[in-house]
Order: structure tokens, then C-alpha cells, then sequence
């Protein structure tokens, strides 16, 4: 059993920006009449998402979310000691994302800076792994970004993914407090059996691309895909999502003798809204307490619970400090769980651009 506790660092603030352009799940082109559109409403709690143009990158929203959070914050971007950027569709493939990010952010050359390629669990992972940077007080601030193109590696012909995918870039502030009496708390899990339940085949070094891999395929009635393209194998996922999350938060709540009634909040990764209704009913915590931005913004990925934390929890964390508990599973297939608390967060407007 994996486990962190991390003191001194607290969560300053947040923001998030999404593309302007949204696609409305009752009007996508791939379905043949609005019932089937209704029967993936209905089945996911997925109405509607945002989706990039062909020229922007999840850097490009990333710069808009940072700026943004800097801006509010009153952080000069000389004043950040550690930048990371949690996402899979990176700019390049080398180099890392996050050094083009310093200079575009104007960060200064000895800032540490990195990417981590996580997917669902990302943001869980990023806030375990930067705050163990701080917490002995050499850091003193640092950014978390979780950001992800989805509509970018998932093609627009698929109709298990279309409908369920959505871009979104989110920008965390960490800083370090050697007065601060609460703590964060980590479970973590993966099950690399099943790294091909979320996948691109094709595009990396075991099977590089090829011409064949470019070519799109009906690979069942109405699910086109190239070798490049993600791909979602529905019920392995489901499988495991009902299964490892909530075990993963049981699991938390018991080492570290968390009291559910005091929870305030549980920040859950948005995947499906069945997934998650089962996971929230699994350990206990009230509807009013569990919040969901999926209907409107879909699966973002990394970006799923920040982005949440900022479209539906602003009026929550601004106040008095909150307990909340996160979890984030998915691709690897693997997840990770926390403790926290967080209140006198400043929560940027959202961003569209």
C-alpha cells in the first residue's frame, strides 16, 4: 500500500481556460437522429464539450490559464520556483513541454520545470509530487498545470469518444507555509495489465508511425479510427472504474482515520456520471457534497477535478477552509486518491479562448 503525507504547502489558487467553440452532443454529425445522441446523454451525463481548432495546443490554453492565475494572484513569473505540466498531448516529443512553457510563460532560467505524462490520476499525481518538492521550504512557490487536447488524438469519426471528450487547460498555485497545521494525504495504485484499455497504439517508439497507421478504418458500424488515434475500450474501463476508485478512497479514509461526515467535498474525476454516482454511494458522501462539471465540459482528462474545483466550487474554497477528498483513475490504468483542505483560494473567471 502506497502512501504520502506532506505538510507545509497549501493551494493559493486556481484557474482554467477552455476553447470557445463548444459541440452539443444532441447535434453531433456522426449520429444518425437525436436518440442516439439521448441514449450517451443519458448513459454518461455528458450534454456538451469544448473542443480546440486544428492550430491550438494544450500549451496555448495553458499560457491563457497561467497568465491569468499570475495575474490575479499578484505573482511576478520571476517569483515561481517550480513549474509542471501534467498532460500526454505534449507539443513535441522532445523537448519537454514545460521548457517551452518557460520561456513563453517568462519564467526565470532557474526554475525547475518539468512534464509529467499522466493522464486521468494527473492532477492527484502532480499535487504529490510538487508539494513533496516544497515541503522542506526550498520552493517557495510553484504551478501546477493540467491540461489536455483531447479532441486533437481522438478521431472526430469515433463514436464511443467523440461525444465524451472535451479540451481544457488548469493552472493550480502551490505555496509553501511552514505555519500550516493541515496536511495532504496520498493513496496510490496502478495496474499496468491493463495499459491498453485507454491507448494510441501507434506513435511511439514500440510501433513508430507508419503509412498504415495513418489510414482510418471502420473498425465496427460507425467507429472510425487510424493507428494514431486513442482508443477507449468502454467495458475494460468500466470495469476497473467501479472497482480501484472507490477502493482506492476506502482505503485512504481508513489509514489515515478520515471522518466522511467532516468531508466537505469529493472531488472525483469526470468520466461518467454512473461511474461516479457508484464511487460517491461506495463511500458514503451526500450528492449535495459531490460536484460535477461533465455535463458541460465532458472528459478533460488531467484537467477534470481542477477544472471542476473552478467551475463549481468557487464560492466553497474562497471561504473558510473546506475538507475535501480527490480521486483521479484512469489511464495506465492506474489512480490516485487525497486528503486536503483547502479555503481563501483565489479562483480566477473562467477563461475561453
Amino acid at each position: 500500500m502506497s502512501q504520502l503525507t506532506i505538510n507545509n504547502v497549501r493551494i493559493a489558487g486556481m484557474s482554467a481556460c477552455v476553447p470557445a467553440t463548444v459541440e452539443d452532443n444532441r447535434t453531433l454529425p456522426i449520429y444518425k437522429d437525436e436518440n442516439d445522441a439521448l441514449k450517451v446523454i443519458a448513459s454518461t451525463g455528458i450534454e456538451r464539450h469544448h473542443k480546440v481548432d486544428e492550430q491550438t495546443t494544450a500549451s496555448d490554453l495553458t499560457v491563457k490559464a497561467v497568465n491569468q492565475l499570475l495575474e490575479d494572484l499578484g505573482w511576478e513569473p520571476q517569483t515561481v520556483d517550480c513549474f509542471a505540466y501534467v498532460c500526454t498531448s505534449r507539443d513535441f516529443i522532445a523537448p519537454q513541454t514545460a521548457c517551452v512553457l518557460q520561456d513563453r510563460l517568462k519564467l526565470r532560467n532557474d526554475c525547475c520545470v518539468f512534464d509529467l505524462p499522466f493522464g486521468c490520476s494527473g492532477w492527484v499525481y502532480g499535487m504529490s509530487i510538487v508539494s513533496s518538492l516544497m515541503s522542506h521550504g526550498t520552493f517557495k512557490r510553484a504551478i501546477l498545470v493540467a491540461a489536455e487536447t483531447n479532441t486533437r488524438n481522438r478521431n472526430q469519426r469515433d463514436t464511443a469518444v467523440r461525444p465524451l471528450f472535451g479540451d481544457a487547460a488548469t493552472a493550480t498555485a502551490l505555496v509553501y507555509d511552514p505555519e500550516r497545521s493541515k496536511s495532504m494525504n496520498f493513496m496510490y495504485g496502478v495496474d499496468g495489465s491493463g495499459y491498453d484499455a485507454v491507448w494510441a497504439p501507434y506513435g511511439g517508439m514500440r510501433n513508430p508511425v507508419t503509412a498504415e497507421a495513418l489510414e482510418e478504418k471502420e473498425v465496427a458500424p460507425g467507429v472510425y479510427r487510424r493507428g494514431i488515434d486513442m482508443i477507449v475500450n468502454g467495458m475494460d474501463v468500466f470495469g476497473f472504474a467501479i472497482k480501484q476508485p472507490p477502493r482506492s478512497l476506502k482505503e485512504l479514509i481508513a489509514t489515515f482515520n478520515i471522518d466522511v461526515d467532516s468531508v466537505d467535498l469529493l472531488l472525483l474525476h469526470q468520466a461518467n456520471k454512473f461511474i461516479d454516482e457508484k464511487i460517491r454511494k461506495s463511500v458514503k458522501i451526500p450528492a449535495e457534497k459531490t460536484p460535477y462539471c461533465l455535463e458541460e465540459y465532458g472528459n478533460v482528462t488531467s484537467a477534470s477535478i481542477p477544472l471542476t474545483m473552478v467551475s463549481r466550487c468557487r464560492e466553497q474554497l474562497s471561504g473558510p477552509e473546506r475538507h475535501c477528498l480527490a480521486c483521479g483513475f484512469g489511464v495506465g490504468l492506474a489512480w490516485a486518491s487525497m486528503e486536503f483542505y483547502a479555503g481563501d483560494v483565489t479562483i480566477s473567471d473562467m477563461i475561453t479562448y
